[in-house]
């Protein structure tokens, strides 16, 4: 009995000491993984710098294009653009930097090679690569890109890559380079996945910032068109078709654009002689989003000084008072026959009869405007006339331009 007991309790401190040992294990494991995600550290995603002029992976053809040495990636490139951004690319107006005929002379040459291509752009057979490169667009990249390289040797990985700002590509009609002219390969853009950390390999060249690689996402539909900058002698935008579909479709020639004619925002304003616009939203963003309106708009019945209009005045104008604020009404008192009265102020109800006493000394009638001074030209409106009618116990009111006799007592009988 006690021997079983001693192998059943043996055999349960066994298990328990596996179990621990396990544990310990694949902790240990979890803190030594390269990954680093069990130590919080980002998973390095490799990147090869590919300068002009010079291709990482076997080529398709020879080159059909020509790079441009003179370019250094902005500083604020350093973001994701949509395909069809205004100034995403540069060139020369009237000048393609890519040679679409050398292309598909070069890819039907080898039939090997253009099968590959075809399958690697998706298109099917090789007898649609005609077609599909007349749709395409050359442009040259205005800052260093990041892209994924694909080779023409079976079994090749494809590179992933950043290709220095001046690289020749062809572009689609969503503004996304799908060919690098300089060695005909196939390109796709491809940026460091999400909770990735970027390292970069290969030749560095003068102006190389990790923090000014640029993403481009393919834009939501096709466009016709897209603004490029001018880099060739003079810096200027123009227009240029996105493919002419071989078929006698849109024209290849390019439209310089005059200044009223630019588009409200730019992809890397400022930089490479570009105009100074607003800077472009980024993909998922509205314009108003992010451009502040250059005009503020003015409130409603404001004139263009903004500064409020002045209210005219029903009263009369009095030439003997002196000027007061347009944007205030004059305030109605109450006559008082003690007090001077201002030529302005209104005169009582005429259909009220009422006795008026005589005026103080030295003082006009309550009715009868200053002396020296003209009567207003119309009495106010929508009120009858000032006169009052005559009043038997009441004396005439003196003429105030006339010298008036010294006031007599009325007398007291006969």
């Amino acid at each position: 009995m006690r021997s079983s007991t001693w192998h059943l309790t043996s055999r349960r401190s066994a298990l328990v000491v596996g179990l621990v040992a396990v544990v310990a294990a694949i902790v240990v494991v979890g803190m030594v993984s390269p990954s680093g995600k069990a130590s919080g550290q980002a998973v390095a995603a490799e990147f090869r710098r590919e300068p002009v002029g010079k291709t990482s992976v076997p080529a398709f053809t020879r080159s059909f294009g020509q790079d441009r040495n003179d370019l250094e990636s902005p500083s604020n490139g350093g973001r994701a653009f949509l395909g069809n951004t205004p100034g995403l690319y540069a060139g020369s107006s009237d000048r393609q930097p890519c040679d679409r005929g050398d292309l598909i002379r070069g890819l039907q040459a080898d039939p090997k090679k253009a099968a590959t291509w075809s399958r690697i752009q998706h298109i099917g057979s090789a007898n649609a690569i005609p077609d599909y490169v007349d749709r395409l667009t050359g442009a040259v990249l205005r800052s260093d890109t990041y892209a994924k390289v694909y080779g023409s040797r079976p079994g090749t990985k494809p590179s992933s890559a950043v290709l220095q700002a001046g690289t020749a590509v062809l572009v689609n009609q969503r503004g996304v380079p799908v060919v690098k002219c300089n060695c005909g390969s196939p390109v796709r853009m491809a940026a460091p996945p999400r909770d990735t950390r970027p390292t970069f390999t290969g030749p560095e060249w003068t102006g190389f910032s990790k923090s000014t690689v640029t993403e481009i996402q393919s834009a939501p539909k096709a466009a016709k068109r897209v603004v490029m900058l001018g880099v060739a002698g003079k810096s200027e935008l123009f227009k240029r078709p996105l493919g002419d579909g071989g078929t006698g479709g849109d024209s290849s020639e390019d439209t310089v654009l005059a200044k009223a004619d630019y588009p409200p925002y730019l992809a890397m304003p400022g930089e490479q002689g570009a105009p100074d616009l607003p800077e472009a939203p980024k993909p998922g963003e509205t314009p108003a989003d992010t451009i502040t309106p250059l005009e503020t708009k003015r409130p409603s019945g404001s004139p263009s000084g903004g500064m409020p209009e002045a209210q005219t005045s029903d009263q009369p104008t009095d030439p003997g008072q002196q000027p007061t604020d347009p944007g205030q009404q004059p305030q109605q008192q109450p006559s008082d026959p003690n007090q001077t009265q201002p030529p302005s102020q209104p005169q009582p109800d005429p259909n009220q009869t009422q006795p008026q006493p005589p005026p103080p000394p030295n003082q006009p009638p309550p009715n009868q405007p200053p002396p020296n001074q003209p009567p207003p030209n119309q009495p106010p409106p929508n009120q009858p006339p000032p006169q009052q009618p005559p009043d038997q116990n009441q004396q005439p009111q003196p003429d105030p331009n006339q010298t008036q006799p010294p006031q007599q007592p009325p007398p007291s009988g006969p």
